[in-house]
């Protein structure tokens, strides 16, 4: 197939099958969380979100080196147990971090208009100011692979090492608590400007079209977007010759549109579940939802995309490629790994064909040792 190819088919199914899928496994994790954690307090309820969330984020923020080394030279049966194992636990802190966050400003800000635009106005600026705008895409623009390479790896906002100790302490703080919470800022300020003005809860049907009238919209925008992405890449790259503030500012513009689109996708997928997805039992729907989501894009190698890590710095290249170039490589992800995989097998095969000819040519047999003396002595 050619490159093009590629990249539809790598766009085709991360709006169709791995979006719908990350948005099933946060849907149904959510839920759980409001029906199991702390159910009669919600404030309660809320800042233990937050905690947890924090405290799971920072754990495997600081731990990466020695989980990527812990599993490295693990059996494959223990690397792919321990390695999914990773992604729940992280999945389901990062789910907590969230709720928290956003239901403690539901209960310090409302969810009236000024409210719901507070976090937005609030947010938004912010993330452009630390120039950090792009991550607070998800699925369907950002498809993470279960890479054995860089499967525990987590970035921060100012690329700090572990050698430099105190300064990388700061930047995961910095990256995990502040970068990550105003993430979640903008996405209420968005989601609920939707549900004030596109849903209509007065009755059933006017939501269920409410719902999937923001799922049209969002995948509208989502699909001009991606169609985009080249010549606002060419254009991306002239602006930088001219000034690489001029490039920054282009590429925002863009984003913030793909933002939108992308929550709006989630909103009407979200949406659409509570509808017809075991709608007389909400615990089984979340509990299904949450099973299904994570259970398949681990399945087919995706369960990443489930997790918001990490920091990419805006600007800059992100897997060599300009952040107007989302990375939707489902596809071509799937490539690497099974060249990744073909390369290290040809690489043990030959070391180990390698080691097989120079023992064949040290180790001779005692017979062939002592006819060697003797014609030594001759």
């Amino acid at each position: 197939m050619t490159p093009l190819v590629y990249k539809i088919a790598d766009a085709v199914i991360s709006c169709v099958v791995i979006a719908p899928l990350v948005v099933f496994y946060w849907r149904g994790t959510w839920g759980l969380l409001d029906r199991y954690l702390i159910p009669g307090n919600e404030s309660a309820s809320a800042w233990v979100s937050v905690l947890i969330g924090i405290v799971i984020n920072l754990s495997f923020n600081f731990c990466q080196g020695a989980l990527a080394k812990m599993f490295e030279k693990r059996n494959l049966l223990i690397r792919i147990v321990g390695s999914r194992l990773y992604t729940g636990v992280f999945a389901f802190g990062i789910v907590n971090h969230w709720r928290g966050v956003w239901l403690v400003w539901n209960l310090y800000s409302g969810t009236e208009a000024w409210g719901v635009a507070g976090s937005l106005i609030v947010g938004l600026p912010l993330m452009v100011f630390f120039r950090t705008v792009f991550n607070i895409l998800a699925a369907p623009l950002v498809v993470a692979m279960d890479l054995d390479s860089e499967y525990f790896a987590v970035s921060t906002r100012f690329h700090f090492k572990p050698d430099n100790l105190e300064f990388y302490l700061y930047d995961t703080c910095f990256t995990t608590v502040v970068i990550g919470s105003l993430i979640v800022f903008v996405w209420r300020g968005v989601w609920n400007m939707l549900d004030l003005y596109f849903i209509n809860e007065n009755t059933m049907q006017k939501s269920i079209h409410g719902h999937y009238g923001t799922a049209l919209v969002g995948y509208s925008i989502l699909i001009l977007i991606l169609c985009l992405q080249y010549p606002a890449n060419f254009l991306s790259n002239k602006l930088l010759k001219v000034h690489k503030i001029a490039k920054i500012v282009f590429e925002d513009i863009y984003l913030c549109f793909a933002i939108f689109g992308n929550v709006a996708v989630w909103h009407g997928i979200w949406g659409l579940c509570d509808s017809y997805i075991l709608p007389e039992n909400p615990i089984a729907s979340k509990w299904f939802t949450h099973t299904i989501g994570i259970g398949v894009l681990m399945l087919m190698l995706s369960g990443n995309s489930v997790l918001v890590r990490g920091c990419v710095v805006d600007g800059e290249k992100h897997k060599n490629e300009n952040l107007v170039m989302f990375s939707t490589g489902y596809f071509s992800g799937l490539m690497k790994l099974c060249s990744d995989r073909h390369n290290k097998s040809v690489t043990l095969h030959g070391e180990t064909v390698r080691n097989c000819k120079e023992t064949d040519t040290v180790s001779d047999t005692p017979d062939e040792q002592e006819e060697d003396t003797r014609t030594a002595f001759l």
